[in-house]
């Protein structure tokens, strides 16, 4: 059975990437919950899809970093819709370079904590059917020198860049622990260059300095063609957990820096 047909809860799925990889879970057979703080702009999105695709999804208005919501959504999402959640995808996040405990605690702490919602319901440990933990992180958790070199304020991107960085390594530290083969679940992460989103469009000094350095924006349908790709990617084990998928105008898994530890046997 593809990993294409089952059931998908996104963050941040109301618009940008997020709606981008619903649609494109829809459009194979798939059922999606989505989770965004846009009420208004969420259930414009709930309501297009189903005109399209009836009964596959659902649209719920929340907090991410509500931990006693998101178990609620889970177990409601998965009522509606009659099924078992089997992909979770952490997409939601914010650029705030004003606000670096807001930046954290979306960018990673609430992904942690719906990480471990996750692998709590989907463990097959505790009954569940195991599943797949999708990380979107950026470019600018592998590369934080671009942004801090090019923008003309780069203390602005710091949190940005160390939330994401650290989604990466979380990402990492979940498939090296070996934890997860005991619940069944698999995880990897996306890192997409600037995409045409309002998270990027929306920033005005971002707009202008990619403009200035003549970058184009992927398109949202570009990187959710590679979402799928890393998807099937893992279902056929020609990608592993852990994996880290970086997104430009092609798609290449990346190796993050790995160091010989010096050996300390014997010593204090």
């Amino acid at each position: 059975m593809s990993i294409l047909n089952k059931m998908f809860l996104i963050t941040g799925g109301a618009q940008g990437l997020g709606k981008g990889f619903a649609l494109a879970v829809l459009k194979r057979g798939g059922k999606v919950i989505l989770v965004d703080i846009q009420k208004e702009i969420g259930e414009e999105t709930e309501n297009e899809f189903n005109k399209t695709y009836p009964g596959q999804s659902v649209f719920y208005h929340g907090d991410i970093s509500d931990k006693f919501m998101m178990n609620y959504i889970w177990e409601d999402g998965e009522k509606k819709l009659n099924g078992k959640i089997s992909v979770l995808v952490n997409n939601a996040g914010v650029y705030c370079p004003s606000n670096f405990i807001k930046t954290m605690e979306i960018n990673l702490i609430s992904l942690m904590q719906t990480t471990y919602i996750s692998l709590e319901k989907m463990s097959i440990k505790n009954g569940g059917n195991g599943g797949t933990i999708i990380n979107i992180a950026s470019s600018a958790g592998l590369s934080q020198e671009v942004m801090l070199l090019i923008h003309p304020n780069p203390i602005e991107t710091i949190p940005y860049c160390v939330s994401k960085s650290a989604a990466i390594t979380f990402t990492k530290s979940l498939a090296l622990s070996n934890i997860l083969e005991n619940d069944g679940v698999k995880v990897a992460a996306i890192c997409p260059n600037a995409v045409d989103t309002p998270l990027v469009t929306g920033n005005k000094t971002l707009v202008n300095m990619l403009k200035s350095l003549d970058v184009a924006l992927l398109s949202v349908e570009k990187v959710a063609d590679d979402f799928i790709q890393l998807l099937e990617d893992l279902h056929n084990n020609r990608a592993k957990s852990g994996d880290i998928l970086l997104v430009g105008q092609v798609a290449k898994y990346v190796n993050t820096p790995q160091y010989e530890l010096p050996d300390t046997s014997g010593k204090i």
